[in-house]
């Protein structure tokens, strides 16, 4: 287990720990009993599989950690990383952990949940509500800017400002259901990967990688509901109104733009006939 620099990180091999205790925590769900099951799942979380005996995985513990150490240094040396870094609520911890092979098979992305999930008694095995400590099972592969999309996920959670709004949106090619919480992240993430002079990423959903700033301020200003998340965050999340004023010379930066973007955006909506009275706005 090593704790990263000065931030509230904790990288944490407990895979095996985890395999050991997924039939039991699997028993514990069916069962009904949910606090046991959280009880026993922040336990694992929280261990390393330095414990086993004899440290057996010492080698593939020793390569994970310092593997995604690296990935953190290079957050950190970026501007954007360290902005998310810092911001970090240092009263939590955030613990970055690996996936099994299954799991991978079954999503090989990254996720983030708190560790003190709050429990669904519907039977549901939901584990993205909560806040405060957050797990991010997540493998190296994945690269810097998805870590950092999860670290983002995980600044929201620890100052108990996560709350996802579904909603949907075009990339000009498919249509795709998502939350305000992916958006924030996905933005974040490309003005990372453009202040590192990385490709951007088309979207959040559909996984195309190599887009262009214009591409990608396309997909923003042809979807309303995606311009009044944009919105929402640039006037509440204190994250994105830093990235507007201090990134000025990084080329992908919407929050930046957004005046820009949102006359662009104006443009293609259709204006309400006199005769229609128009939709109440929620304030």
């Amino acid at each position: 287990m090593l704790k990263f620099g000065a931030y509230p990180i904790k990288v944490n091999y407990n895979l095996h720990t985890r395999l050991r205790n997924k039939d039991k925590e699997d028993q514990l769900h069916l069962a009904g009993q949910y606090l046991e099951e959280r009880k026993l799942d922040m336990k694992v979380n929280t261990s390393s599989d330095a414990t086993i005996e004899n440290n057996m995985y010492r080698q593939e513990m020793n390569d994970y950690e310092q593997a995604v150490c690296s990935l953190l240094r290079k957050i950190d040396g970026n501007r954007v990383g360290r902005m998310v870094l810092g911001h970090i609520n240092k009263k939590t911890t955030v613990w970055i952990v690996p996936k099994s092979d299954e799991e991978l098979k079954h999503d090989n992305s990254a996720q983030t949940h708190p560790l003190n999930y709050d429990i669904q008694t519907n039977g549901m095995y939901v584990r993205g509500y909560g806040s405060g400590d957050t797990v991010i099972l997540y493998n190296p592969e994945l690269g810097d800017g998805v870590l950092l999309h999860e670290l983002v996920h995980a600044y929201r959670y620890s100052f108990d400002k996560f709350v996802p709004v579904n909603l949907d949106y075009s990339n000009g090619y498919s249509r795709y259901t998502t939350t305000s919480e992916e958006i924030l992240a996905h933005v974040i993430q490309n003005i990372y990967l453009s202040e590192a002079k990385q490709p951007l990423c088309l979207d959040y959903k559909s996984y195309w990688d190599g887009s262009t700033k214009e591409e990608t301020y396309k997909v923003l200003v042809g979807n309303e509901r995606l311009m009044w998340i944009l919105n929402y965050f640039l006037r509440h999340e204190y994250l994105a109104t830093m990235a507007a004023h201090t990134f000025k010379t990084t080329e992908y930066n919407p929050f930046r733009d957004f005046a820009t973007l949102e006359a662009a955006s104006l443009k293609t909506r259709p204006l309400v006939p006199a005769s229609e009275e128009p939709m109440p706005v929620a304030p």
